[in-house]
C-alpha cells in the first residue's frame, strides 16, 4: 500500500515543477574566432541555477554546443563545442521561474514536507480505522 502512495505522488511533484517553471528561449548571433567557445548573457535567470535544463541548438551542423559554465549572478553562460572561425545563430532554451509571488513559492517549497506527512499518516490512519472497526 505504501508503494502505491509513492507511485501516486511522483506525478504530482513533476506537476508542481511544471507549474513553477516556464521554458524561455533566447537566440544569439555568434561569431567565433580561433576559440571554440562563446559567451552569451541570458535574458532571465535559470530556475534554481539548474543548468541541466539548458538546451542549446546551433544553425551549424558542425557545432556540438554544450554549456561550459553559468554565472547565476550575471546570467553569463559560456557555450563550448563550437566550430572556430564561423558565424551561427545559437538558440538557448532553459527553465525560468514562472511565479512572481513569494507566498506561492513558500507554499510550494513546503510540498515535499507535506508529502512525507501524507505518506506517514495515510497508512497510520488506515490502520487506526481498521482497529477501531473491530
Amino acid at each position: 500500500m505504501l508503494f502505491s502512495v509513492f507511485l501516486w505522488l511522483i506525478p504530482v511533484t513533476s506537476l508542481v515543477y511544471d507549474f513553477r517553471t516556464d521554458v524561455t528561449t533566447n537566440a544569439f548571433y555568434s561569431t567565433t574566432d580561433a576559440s571554440t567557445n562563446a559567451t552569451v548573457t541570458l535574458t532571465d535567470f535559470i530556475y534554481d541555477d539548474d543548468v541541466t535544463t539548458l538546451a542549446i541548438l546551433s544553425t551549424l551542423n558542425s557545432d556540438a554546443p554544450t554549456w561550459a559554465s553559468y554565472n547565476g549572478t550575471t546570467r553569463a553562460t559560456v557555450i563550448a563545442g563550437l566550430t572556430a572561425n564561423t558565424t551561427r545563430t545559437l538558440k538557448v532554451s532553459y527553465d525560468t521561474d514562472a511565479l512572481d509571488s513569494t507566498s506561492w513559492d513558500t507554499i510550494l517549497n513546503l510540498f515535499p514536507t507535506l508529502w512525507i506527512i501524507i505518506i506517514i499518516c495515510f497508512p497510520l490512519a488506515g490502520l487506526v480505522a481498521i482497529l477501531i472497526g473491530r
